[in-house]
């Protein structure tokens, strides 16, 4: 048949079959009800004055073709017609005309698919730019399948019942409107060097053994937008799943299992808008490989979301369905996208890095029995956005984190982490127990211990430092040997520290104590910075050294050596207290059971009124004297002793001489402070004696009358 312009066939139902060739010019178009079989190649041309594309090629050693200015379409199968191109046994049946660009043929006639095109040929299929609304359907088993290069108008539904090019190493393809893909074969996305191939369309499979496959050349990246579901209704031109929860379901011959393989390719999931996960499913029911190419090159997963998602399954390396005989080849990203929460709950089997981006967050575990992930420790994790560990059941292994993002652990299986650690944002332990066996914390900004029943140890990782701790009652961090609290924003904890050695607390802002903390044989060095103490430390010394302060009200069961300063307001020291030269004391009570030994100077509290400074509750006298400040000595309108109280207490007297205690003033204290020269008050206290006795003697006279 020789077209001399536009042409119509008409069906009226049934299969017709065409064993002829078209040639010449002009658009051919499909109508009516049935199908239309052709069995012979057939090649014809747009008339001169509707020709107007070019190809375009670009990129050098790497070509890249692209058409520009599409042509209009010069086959056309309207709506409710079928046009199949071949008998399914053959090579032959398409209609093509045919131009060379690098490393392809490109086909010249495209297509506008409103009603079916069924590709039954056995071969490589290109049908030009592809337009319409119908569904292009390529038949199973027929191999090597459909090419796709161009930017199609198709919003129908495409059928790859073998396999698809959709993309390639020369040229770009994108299907922004195509509705629906049905996956019954394999696939294949690819995006040359420099360039972002974007599919957003949902893939639907309908049996068991299908898959995706991705590779990319130098910086190329395919994007992936769409759903990658199951299909147990519906229709091949409007697949539809009838409950997603089925994607995860055992369902007979595993026919919803559909697999991922990526071969040294960089991909991307999402595209930062939504949370529509790319692959919802779980270990039974889809597979995901990343392999590393011929060359080496490794495979790259990139999540990218706004929203949170979660994998299901494992990324591993093994082949196609036997996902876990190797590990898997590459890096995994979870992208700098504000909101991007992905979460993993099978355990993890790549080699490579995580990286997590600021403003995202990489959940392993959901909390619940079987939820529990975990990653090798092959890889580095670059955390620059938030890493949460949430196992129920099994603990989890992590080595050498860095970045500038956050580590939390939230669920009550125990995560230790190992080797290297750099990472600097905050420490949060919400519940367990999150050790540290190797690296240190150092790095990180602050640690966090919000609740109780949470545990950071660091009993294997030797002397550890730890930022601006804080912590509710209950909670516990465990040291081997030293810990050091570095202070530079003021902070609360409410738990307990236990370290064999004691604690060094450096840093210039205040760190407060509020909790229980054991450390019998250890030392506790105030070195720079505030310690506040409401709650108790029992160790073999508290030493406050010159830039450092101790304000408490708490108790130290054991001895406090002050080379610094010492705010006490109620504080008891089980043990002695020493006071160094050029040492500080600003109390309104202390008590010290053991010796108490003085120097360096003393200021009262502001409002300061008579009474104990230093309860000795010792048997020892008071040793030394405040620097200025002798027995006796003027302290504002007050007067200082060292002999108050029951006689060794260190006491602030009122101006009038009284001498202050929490029960009574002794009278060897009142004859110390008021001396020979009241006189007067002797005599006094001698005529109320005197008086007393005639009253008395009066009183028996009288009885006896």
């Amino acid at each position: 048949m020789t077209l001399s312009g536009d042409t119509v066939v008409r069906l009226t139902g049934g299969v017709t079959t065409y064993t002829g060739v078209m040639s010449g010019e002009g658009v051919f178009t499909v109508g009516g009800t049935g199908t239309l079989v052709l069995v012979k190649n057939s090649d014809f041309s747009l008339p001169s004055e509707r020709r107007r594309q070019k190809i375009v090629t670009v990129g050098g050693n790497h070509p890249v073709s692209t058409i520009e200015n599409p042509d209009p379409p010069a086959v056309i199968v309207q709506r409710g017609a079928t046009l199949q191109y071949g008998a399914g046994t053959g090579e032959d049946g398409i209609i093509g005309h045919f131009a060379q660009a690098p490393g392809m043929s490109l086909n010249t006639l495209n297509h506008q698919i409103d009603g079916t095109l069924d590709l039954a040929v056995h071969r490589q299929v290109d049908l030009g730019v592809i337009s319409g609304s119908g569904l292009v359907k390529q038949r199973r088993s027929t191999w090597p399948g459909i090419e796709l290069p161009g930017t199609h108008p198709f919003s129908g539904t495409l059928y790859v019942g073998t396999g698809a090019d959709y993309g390639s190493v020369n040229y770009l393809t994108a299907m922004p409107h195509v509705r629906k893909v049905v996956n019954q074969g394999s696939f294949i996305h690819n995006a040359p060097d420099g360039e972002v191939v974007t599919d957003a369309a949902d893939i639907y499979s309908q049996y068991y053994g299908n898959d995706i496959n991705f590779h990319t050349w130098g910086s190329g990246v395919v994007r992936m937008s769409g759903v990658y579901s199951w299909s147990d209704n519906g229709s091949d031109t409007d697949p539809a799943l009838s409950d997603p929860s089925r994607n995860f379901a055992t369902v007979p011959h595993r026919d919803n299992k559909r697999g991922i393989n990526i071969e040294g390719a960089t991909v991307t999931w999402g595209d930062g808008t939504n949370n529509r996960f790319f692959l919802p499913g779980n270990e039974n029911t889809v597979y995901l490989n990343m392999h590393a190419d011929p060359s080496g090159a490794r495979s790259v997963l990139k999540f990218d979301y706004d929203g949170p998602v979660t994998l299901d399954a494992p990324i591993s390396g093994g082949k196609y369905h036997d996902t876990m005989a190797d590990v898997g080849r590459g890096d995994v990203v979870i992208a700098a996208t504000r909101g991007n929460a992905v979460t993993f709950t099978a355990p993890q089997n790549y080699d490579g890095d995580t990286t997590i981006g600021e403003g995202a967050s990489l959940r392993l575990g959901d909390g619940s029995p079987r939820g529990d992930s975990s990653l090798l420790r092959t890889g580095k994790i670059v955390d620059n956005g938030e890493l949460i560990v949430q196992n129920a059941t099994g603990g989890a292994e992590l080595a050498r984190i860095g970045g500038k993002g956050s580590v939390t652990q939230a669920g009550p299986a125990t995560t230790t982490l190992t080797g290297e650690l750099s990472y600097t944002g905050r420490t949060t332990v919400k519940a367990g127990t999150l050790a540290v066996t190797g690296g240190s914390l150092t790095a990180s900004t602050a640690v966090d211990l919000p609740a109780a029943g949470a545990t950071l140890d660091l009993a294997r990782a030797g002397d550890q430092t730890v930022n601006n701790l804080s912590g509710a009652e209950g909670s516990t961090v465990v040291a081997g040997r030293k810990l050091t609290v570095r202070a530079t924003a003021a902070t609360t904890f409410g738990g307990a520290l236990n370290a064999a050695d004691g604690v060094t607390k450096t840093g210039a802002e205040t760190l407060t104590l509020t909790g229980k903390h054991t450390t019998p044989d250890g030392t506790w060095t105030v070195r720079e910075g505030a310690l506040a103490l409401g709650g108790s430390v029992q160790a073999r010394q508290l030493a406050v050294e010159p830039a450092g302060t101790v304000r408490a009200t708490g108790t130290v069961q054991g001895a406090v050596d002050n080379a610094g300063t010492v705010e006490a307001t109620g504080m008891t020291v089980r043990g002695a207290y020493t006071q160094r030269p050029g040492a500080r004391l600003t109390a309104t009570r202390m008590s010290v059971t053991g010796a108490v030994k003085l120097a360096g100077t003393f200021a009262p509290a502001p409002a300061q009124s008579p009474g104990v400074i230093i309860d000795n509750q010792g048997t020892d006298q008071v040793s030394g004297t405040f620097d200025g400040l002798p027995e006796g000595a003027a302290v504002g309108a007050l007067r200082l002793s060292y002999h108050g109280g029951d006689g060794n207490d260190v006491v602030l007297t009122g101006s009038s001489g009284a001498i202050s205690s929490d029960t009574t003033t002794s009278q060897a204290a009142a004859v110390s402070s008021f001396g020979p020269s009241s006189w007067w008050f002797w005599a006094a206290g001698a005529l109320v004696l005197l008086i007393a006795v005639v009253l008395l003697v009066r009183r028996r006279s009288r009885d006896r009358n």
